[in-house]
């Protein structure tokens, strides 16, 4: 059997092309073959050991093999955590009589509402989901009403002793409002580097990382996997070690009201990509979220990954992903144009210097632009949406409520890319 392969003659990449060039009868091969993506990547039909240095692949570690499932705390007694990892929970929630099982581990979601102090003899691991550059990103707005406060607010929680990490890095609100996977993790970066720079590189160890993941399977493991090597790269800079905790949700943009039930197909393979990422907890969405979120579509989301992980036994490897020519490539190349994304917003002030004269914000809304244009021209498909549309399946109308703040600069708000079809 060890002889096998050694009565093939293999071919090089060069051979294969002219062979496949036969084949196309007169079609041009670049524009027959090879597609181009809204990061500026071509991505090709076939990937060889050529595409990258395969002697230098090394798996990117995860806290362990086997990944957090996180559900939301629901407020339903009969909810059940027995298969749970963790669950996201409001601040708030915690002034009501409340009984969760210690070995959850808890990602609190900041709001002021109580003292966190109180907090610290829960003896759950606990998560505190605290980002002041990512509310003055989302609003426009400082989140203690200045600067300095919001500083004092990053102070205050450092001290907190008792909590596993104290600061969230938001970057999932990027992809959900439309940047593409480069300025994801170009953006991300200098988000936390701002902490980095604020309050010193020993932060670092108190910080975690939450992305969303969409549709383009292939590419979101690459950016995730392209994010871990870039932040410890960055961290050699401060001459600090400390490995990024990725916090992975999936995403809102591609979700609709419109055949509903397809949102748990999209939303098993983005929380399959967040895995053979290399992510460290994992939250997968209801279908029903961005209509009326229900109990059973919390349970049903959650069993998604449980399948995923007893089951399939995606929680059996390291870094499953490691290897592949293609992904081995795509991180590559999402990782050097990442860097130059991030010195070009570095150089024009850092993360909140590049808030306030909006260049970020082009970055994004331009991409957001373009991918809601290919959308409506259906160069981007989501099936029931606007490919395969059942005429009889329509939406109740509901009124937004508009919220009007004097915003020091554009905020960057999420979008669904459904949202237009919906209102049909």
């Amino acid at each position: 059997m060890s002889k096998l392969f050694e009565d093939f003659d293999t071919i090089s990449e060069k051979e294969w092309k002219n062979k496949v060039q036969v084949e196309l009868k007169g079609l041009e091969y670049n524009e027959t073959l090879v597609w181009g993506t809204n990061d500026q990547i071509n991505v090709k039909p076939l990937y060889t050991k050529e595409d990258v240095d395969y002697s230098q692949i090394q798996p990117l570690p995860r806290s362990s093999k086997d990944w957090k499932i996180i559900s939301k705390y629901s407020e339903n007694k009969d909810q059940d955590y027995s298969f749970l990892y963790g669950c996201l929970i409001p601040q708030k929630t915690f002034s009501t009589t409340i009984n969760l099982p210690n070995y959850l581990d808890l990602f609190i979601e900041f709001d002021g509402s109580t003292d966190l102090k109180s907090l610290e003899s829960l003896s759950n691991l606990k998560y505190l989901d605290l980002d002041i550059y990512g509310y003055l990103a989302q609003n426009g707005l400082w989140q203690n009403d200045s600067k300095k406060a919001s500083k004092e607010l990053v102070k205050e929680v450092l001290e907190l002793k008792n909590f596993e990490k104290v600061i969230s890095i938001q970057g999932d609100v990027y992809q959900n409002a439309g940047a593409n996977h480069v300025q994801q993790i170009a953006i991300t970066l200098a988000h936390a580097v701002e902490y980095l720079e604020n309050f010193g590189a020993d932060i670092a160890d108190k910080i975690y990382f939450k992305f969303a993941v969409g549709g383009n399977y292939f590419f979101e493991i690459a950016k995730i996997r392209a994010f871990r090597f870039l932040w410890k790269m960055i961290l050699e800079q401060y001459n600090k070690e400390s490995e990024a905790f990725i916090f992975t949700s999936t995403s809102l943009r591609n979700k609709s009201k419109l055949d509903i039930y397809n949102n748990v197909i999209r939303t098993t393979l983005e929380s399959s990509a967040a895995v053979f990422g290399s992510s460290d907890a994992v939250f997968v969405g209801s279908y029903d979220e961005v209509n009326q979120e229900s109990d059973f579509g919390l349970e049903l989301a959650a069993k998604q990954q449980l399948l995923l992980q007893k089951e399939s036994y995606l929680n059996q490897f390291t870094d499953p992903s490691a290897g592949s020519f293609y992904i081995e490539s795509l991180t590559n190349q999402l990782a050097e144009n990442a860097l130059e994304l991030f010195k070009t917003i570095q150089n024009v002030g850092g993360f909140v210097k590049a808030l306030e004269n909006e260049t970020i914000q082009d970055y994004i809304y331009t991409s957001a632009k373009k991918e809601q244009k290919d959308f409506d021209e259906q160069v981007v498909k989501l099936i029931g949406v606007n490919k395969y549309r059942n005429p009889a399946d329509v939406v109740e109308k509901q009124p937004k409520e508009k919220i009007v703040k004097q915003a020091l600069f554009i905020p960057i708000v999420p979008t669904r890319l459904a949202e237009k079809e919906e209102k049909k």
